[in-house]
């Protein structure tokens, strides 16, 4: 037996900050990646290589539990290994098949591990799948967690890098004053006094029924897009010679095709989420720390079908940069840890808990709370929905990693988030070895196939990819 099969891992403790608290009980809320290679991975070699990420990277191996104040907190603490699955690979579509199964068993919070890997095993191409809850990391981390992997894997005699303390994403770390106005500061103590009179703990078993409510209502799909080489390097050329982003022309390009086949998102989905990658933001920059950093914001932008697309991707570009007020980012992040801890819980059961079936366990819990209109929360989320936007695409950018790890090839990185019902486009794009890969993330229900895979086959269109 060797070492790694019996090595102990460092205690690790702390909080969880307001930033992680906000996806503590939400329904379904998780991200993988995905990475394609090109050679014979063993079983054996990838275990020994997750044992040394999670003593690199601590929340790799946590749990939380809630102390008698109702705050949560990472432990790593009787936690198990991280679950590894080995399959036989057959196809490229494995992997797409393995996430929806996956994605139906729930990660157990109080039990742990929030980290689960995959290895998709044939003789010629492997694929490693890891999937983590969104509680403890954003895109960036993850992919910081595949690499750190592979790395591992492509030499096994490396010894484990040693990190320093990570910085984490509160106000006393943010680049700016956050302080909320007066006005701010009345709102949010009036909205917790409210919540106190009529306030709901909700625990890991309703946290289960709304859960599996969401399954048995929702069907949940991926459309990958792979590009190769030549498309990838011919995108950035156009994108180039306009003077845009590739990230700019991916927004623009489903703007526009759902226009063509849907028409214009109405209301509040004309609203674009654009995530924020804040980790070179901060006082203390996070570097390649595996957390949960990421923030967002977003504005009203529709396409407008007078004008030339490219002149529209460049509109976009310049919205993008007088809408950004990284000031604002962050202090939404810091209005997050006024509100009460148990009302900021409570939203995921507002919008789903009408769907727990009354044969569950929680029902009549559940469902006397989503019933009660006068609640503060569920006033909450009816604004909230509100606004939901309509597309939301997350770029991880270029990633400079390497391409070689020992005998195996990296070809490329696959990136999957779930979403809600409520949210039309979730698009999770990643380049790395040349190669740029995105996966449409929706609800059947929402949106079905077929016109989803008109909505991509329109975008690819205007991006001039064949």
């Amino acid at each position: 037996m060797n070492q790694l099969q019996t090595v102990q891992y460092k205690k690790f403790e702390r909080k969880l900050i307001p930033h992680e608290r906000r996806l503590f009980r939400v329904g379904l809320s998780n991200i993988s990646m995905i990475a394609r290679l090109k050679g014979l991975i063993s079983k054996e070699e990838l275990g020994d290589a997750i044992k040394k990420v999670r003593e690199q990277h601590p929340l790799v191996g946590v749990r939380v539990y809630l102390d008698e104040n109702y705050d949560a907190w990472f432990t790593s603490e009787n936690v198990p290994e991280n679950p590894l699955k080995v399959i036989q690979r057959n196809s490229e579509k494995d992997w797409y098949q393995e996430i929806l199964n996956d994605y139906k068993d729930r990660f157990k919070l109080e039990k742990g591990p929030l980290v689960r890997f995959s290895l998709l095993q044939s003789s010629e191409t492997s694929e490693i799948i890891i999937t983590c809850h969104h509680v403890i990391c954003d895109g960036t981390s993850l992919a910081i967690l595949a690499r750190d992997l592979l790395l591992y894997l492509g030499d096994p005699g490396q010894k484990v890098k040693q990190m320093t303390e990570p910085p984490l994403a509160t106000p006393d770390n943010f680049p700016t004053d956050v302080t909320p106005s007066k006005t701010i500061l009345f709102a949010i103590n009036k909205m917790n006094k409210m919540w106190q009179k009529k306030k709901v703990i909700f625990d890991e078993e309703d946290l289960d029924n709304i859960f599996r409510a969401y399954w048995e209502n929702f069907d949940f799909k991926i459309i990958p897009v792979e590009l190769n080489k030549k498309q990838t390097s011919d995108l950035s050329e156009l994108c180039r010679r306009h003077g845009v982003t590739i990230n700019s022309a991916l927004n623009m390009a489903f703007l526009a095709a759902r226009y063509e086949i849907r028409g214009h998102f109405k209301g509040g989905r004309q609203n674009i989420l654009i995530p924020v990658n804040t980790r070179e933001r901060y006082k203390k920059p996070v570097g390649d720390h595996f957390g949960l950093y990421a923030a967002g914001f977003q504005f009203k932008m529709t396409y407008n079908p007078k004008i030339d697309f490219w002149e529209n991707v460049k509109l976009f570009t310049r919205e993008v940069r007088e809408k950004l007020d990284i000031n604002q980012v962050f202090k939404m992040v810091a209005l997050m840890g006024l509100m009460d801890k148990s009302l900021t819980d409570s939203q995921s059961f507002s919008f789903l808990g009408k769907f727990v079936p009354s044969h569950f366990s929680r029902y009549e819990k559940i469902h006397s709370f989503c019933n009660d209109k006068k609640n503060i929360a569920n006033k909450m989320i009816q604004k909230k929905i509100a606004k939901v936007p309509g597309l939301s695409i997350t770029n991880l950018g270029l990633l400079d990693y390497p391409s070689k790890y020992g005998s195996l090839e990296l070809e490329r990185f696959i990136f999957v988030t779930s979403t809600s019902p409520m949210m039309e486009l979730v698009i999770s794009a990643v380049t790395v070895s040349g190669r740029l890969t995105f996966s449409i993330n929706y609800i059947e229900e929402t949106t079905n196939t077929p016109t989803m895979q008109k909505i991509k086959n329109k975008a690819l269109e205007y991006l001039k990819i064949q």
